[in-house]
């Protein structure tokens, strides 16, 4: 592991430790795209928890961030993690 990503990391666990942060849990959201910004509504149980707004390149990072993260987890313990609608197509069948 590369110094500055063990240091984003221990920074990550000293923010959530910390508790001087909400927590948002989400199990789903939707997402709309203006012409300047992206929005992320992020939602527990069909209800609204929080709203991110993101310009159009700080969503695109993002999104390349958690791909990257998830790719990287699901490499080390060898397992895909499926996505909510190939979920749903698999109960379908």
């Amino acid at each position: 592991m590369d110094s500055e990503k063990h240091n984003q990391e221990q920074s990550m666990i000293e923010i959530i430790k910390s508790g001087e942060l909400n927590s948002i849990y989400f199990n789903e959201f939707a997402i709309g795209v203006s012409k300047s910004h992206t929005l992320i509504s992020l939602r527990r149980n069909g209800k609204a928890e929080a709203v991110l707004n993101a310009y159009h390149i700080t969503a695109k990072s993002l999104v390349s961030s958690l791909d990257k993260a998830l790719k990287e987890f699901e490499e080390k313990t060898n397992e895909k993690i499926p996505t909510s609608d190939e979920i749903e197509k698999l109960m379908e069948e």
